[in-house]
C-alpha cells in the first residue's frame, strides 16, 4: 500500500514536533517549577530520545527504499531492510520506556495506596518480561540476522511467528493502556478539583484512550501480517509499513500525553477555570470595588493638613463628629 509509505513521514514529523515541545516543557516544570525530577522523569527523556532514533532509522529505511515497489538507483535495499528491523527494535523498546514512565508517575500518585502500588510493580513486571521476550524474537527473526536484508544464507521465523509477537505487542499495551488510563479516575475518586484540572484530566486520558483504538486498529492489520506467504519481498514491505503508521502515531500519543501529564502547574496560568468562592476570586474583587466606591474617591494623606484631617477620614455627611466635655468639681 503505497499510502503507508507515504503516511509516516508527515506522522513523523507532526509527533517529532508535539513531543519536542511537551516534553521539553516536562523537563523545565520538573526542574525550573515544582523541582521535583524523578525517575519517571528520566525515563520520558530516555523514551523520546529513543522515539527520535526510532523516527531516524525509519526515515533512512524509507530514504533507501524500503516498501516502494519501484527500484530507482538511488536506493540500497540491504540497507533499507536493516534500518528498519532496527526501528522494529527501537519501537518495542520504546514503547515499554514510555509506559514505564507513565507507571511511575502513578507509583508518585499513589503513595498511600497499597493496593495500587502492589498492581502497578506487577505491570511492570509484566512489561519487562514481556518487552525482553519480544526483543530477542524481532532482534532473532533470522539467523544471522543479515538474512533479513538479503545478506547471507540461514532461516527465518515464519511471518505467522512474527504476527503473533504483534499481537502479544497489541494485547499488553491495550491491556497497559487502558489500566494507566483507568487507575487517576480510582485515586482522584471524591477529591475536590478546580474546573481546570478536571478539563486536564478529561484530556489526558481521552488521549489515553485514543492511544488504545489506535492499538486496536493495527492489530487489523497484523492480520494481514499474518497472512503473508513470505517475510521477505515488496509485499511484506508493504504490510509491515501499514502496521508502522499506527506504530508511530502509538508511541507518539503515549509520549505526549505521558508529558502533558506533568504540567499540570502551567494551569496556573491559564486564565479560565478560576475557582470562585465567598473569600475569594471574582467575588471577593467585586465585594472589594463596591467598598471602595462606598468609602469616596481616592485621596492622598498631603492634600490635608493636620487641623483639618479629622474630617476626611471618611465622606462628609456619613459621619457627624460631635464633642462632649465633662466637667467635675472638687470641694476646697
Amino acid at each position: 500500500m503505497a499510502w503507508a509509505r507515504d503516511s509516516i513521514p508527515p506522522a513523523i514529523y507532526t509527533f517529532l514536533a508535539l513531543n519536542t515541545v511537551a516534553v521539553g516543557l516536562r523537563v523545565f516544570v520538573r526542574t525550573c517549577i515544582s523541582k521535583s525530577f524523578g525517575y519517571d522523569d528520566y525515563a520520558m527523556v530516555v523514551a523520546f530520545g529513543g522515539f527520535v532514533t526510532l523516527c531516524s532509522f525509519t526515515l533512512v529505511s524509507l530514504a533507501n527504499g524500503y516498501g516502494d515497489a519501484e527500484m530507482k538507483p538511488e536506493y540500497n535495499v540491504s540497507e533499507a531492510v536493516r534500518f528498519f528491523v532496527a526501528s522494529t527494535i527501537a519501537y518495542v523498546v520504546v514503547l515499554y520506556v514510555a509506559k514505564l514512565s507513565v507507571a511511575l508517575v502513578l507509583l508518585r500518585i499513589a503513595v498511600t495506596s497499597k493496593g495500587v502500588r502492589i498492581l502497578l510493580l506487577c505491570s511492570i513486571a509484566a512489561l519487562t518480561i514481556w518487552t525482553t521476550v519480544t526483543t530477542f524474537i524481532v532482534a532473532f527473526q533470522c539467523v544471522p540476522l543479515s538474512v533479513a536484508w538479503g545478506q547471507g544464507t540461514g532461516t527465518c521465523l515464519p511471518a505467522a511467528v512474527l504476527a503473533n509477537t504483534g499481537y502479544s505487542i497489541s494485547a499488553m499495551d491495550i491491556a497497559s493502556s487502558f489500566l494507566y488510563a483507568g487507575l487517576p479516575v480510582y485515586l482522584l475518586k471524591g477529591v475536590q478539583l478546580s474546573t481546570r484540572v478536571k478539563t486536564s484530566i478529561v484530556v489526558l486520558l481521552g488521549l489515553g484512550v485514543a492511544s488504545s483504538v489506535v492499538t486496536i486498529i493495527r492489530l487489523k492489520y497484523l492480520v494481514d501480517v499474518g497472512n503473508l506467504k513470505s517475510p521477505t519481498g515488496v509485499e511484506a514491505a508493504n504490510a509491515y509499513l501499514t502496521t508502522f503508521v499506527y506504530s508511530i502515531t502509538e508511541v507518539g500519543l503515549t509520549l505526549f500525553t505521558a508529558s502533558l501529564a506533568a504540567l499540570r502547574p502551567l494551569l496556573k496560568f491559564v486564565p479560565f477555570g478560576q475557582t470562585t468562592g465567598k473569600n475569594y476570586g471574582s467575588y471577593g474583587v467585586s465585594k472589594q470595588s463596591a467598598v471602595r466606591e462606598e468609602m469616596g474617591n481616592n485621596m492622598k494623606l498631603q492634600d490635608f493638613n493636620d487641623a483639618e484631617s479629622q474630617d476626611y477620614i471618611v465622606p462628609k455627611g456619613r459621619v457627624h463628629k460631635t464633642v462632649q466635655y465633662e466637667v467635675k468639681y472638687s470641694n476646697a
